[in-house]
């Protein structure tokens, strides 16, 4: 059985996951750079990896993980049309992918500090994916100028 607290990390790893995708699908076909491509296409997969394995863990439970709201999709789409609009150079793309993923590992860190009773195996899950996010942070900077 899931505490409040176990669910409340599950649900913010479910949402960064879910956000990074999201995030990776709503820019790749504005990224002209085909070193760049395939590096955010290698983190889709692994995103959308971890998205299956929390989704297992909530489910296990009998639980359905809490999708991240309309309105926050919405918002992320829109910020990422706006964003590149004018400028979809390699670095810029990059610049807000490291942005997102920042996003992302604060968010996450802020779930695990706030729920100290959740279970240590959701945590290393959680730290699992602020380390992945902290990755594709490195990864990305090699594209800045």
């Amino acid at each position: 059985m899931l505490t409040s607290a176990d669910l409340a990390v599950l649900n913010e790893a479910y949402r960064s996951s879910k956000m990074g995708l999201e995030a990776i699908n709503a820019v790749i076909s504005k990224v002209y750079d085909e070193d760049l491509a395939l590096d955010l296409n290698r983190q889709a997969v692994r995103f959308l990896s971890f998205e299956d394995k929390v989704t297992e863990k909530i489910r296990e439970a009998n639980r359905r993980p809490e999708p991240a709201s309309t309105v926050g999709k919405a918002m992320l789409w829109t910020s990422i049309q706006a964003n590149t609009l004018l400028n979809t150079s390699t670095e810029h793309v990059a610049d807000l992918m490291i942005q997102g993923n920042t996003r992302g590992i604060t968010d996450l860190m802020k779930a695990v500090k706030e729920n100290k009773g959740a279970k240590k195996e959701y945590c290393e899950l959680a730290e699992e994916l602020m380390d992945f996010e902290e990755h594709n942070i490195s990864r990305l900077k090699s594209y800045l100028k």
